[in-house]
C-alpha cells in the first residue's frame, strides 16, 4: 500500500469515527428526551386512571 492509499484510508477512518460519535450523541439526546417524556407522562396517566376508577366504584 502506498502513501496515497494510506492517506485516503486514514481520512476514511477519521470520518467513520466522527460519524459514529455524532450518531451516538444524537442517539443519547433522543434517548434522554424519551426518558424525560416518559417520566412526565406516567404520573399524569396514573392520576387520570386513578380518578377514572374511583368514579366507577
Amino acid at each position: 500500500m502506498n502513501n496515497h492509499q494510506n492517506a485516503i484510508f486514514h481520512q476514511l477512518d477519521n470520518f467513520i469515527k466522527h460519524s459514529h460519535s455524532f450518531a451516538m450523541t444524537i442517539f443519547h439526546k433522543i434517548n434522554n428526551s424519551a426518558k424525560l417524556v416518559t417520566l412526565l407522562i406516567i404520573p399524569t396517566y396514573a392520576k387520570v386512571s386513578n380518578d377514572f376508577y374511583s368514579q366507577n366504584l
